[in-house]
């Protein structure tokens, strides 16, 4: 994806961001895993990604690894959007296995000067929620 089709994703009031979302779509880790953006909103964040072959555990289903890279970059995007943060805390819950295509939504909490907190979600391509978790944040202030 480029900037322009970036921008496309996301809404009018945080195109402004796209260069630095852009720089965190980049990640290596990210792109290597095919963690892709769907959508970006002032207070919403949804990404997306295929669980592949390599992503599975010795069950055969999404490996919890796999799923936490998907809720991790999708917070990381929501709270890294307007300002520098580094990912503090993540408390993860796994509800039911995964398989084929997950999608992330990261809504914020709470935000404060120092820290914001983010609900993030995992569906499966039938809508069954697969893992929820709470993200924290510590923003780095210059």
């Amino acid at each position: 994806m480029d900037i322009e089709e970036l921008k496309t994703r996301m809404a009018d009031d945080v195109v402004e961001y796209a260069d630095r979302v852009m720089a965190m779509y980049g990640a290596p880790f990210a792109r290597a895993m095919g963690v892709e953006i769907e959508r970006i909103e002032k207070d919403r964040v949804v990404c997306s990604m295929e669980l592949t072959p390599v992503m599975m555990n010795s069950m055969g289903r999404g490996h919890g690894a796999a799923i936490y890279t998907l809720i991790d970059h999708t917070f990381a995007i929501a709270a890294n959007m307007v300002a520098d943060g580094t990912g503090q805390s993540t408390e993860v819950k796994f509800y039911r296995p995964a398989s084929g295509k997950l999608t992330a939504e990261a809504v914020p909490i709470n935000r404060s000067r120092s820290l914001e907190v983010y609900a993030v979600k995992v569906f499966s391509e039938e809508g069954k929620l697969i893992a929820s978790a709470t993200c924290t944040s510590f923003m780095l202030r210059k």
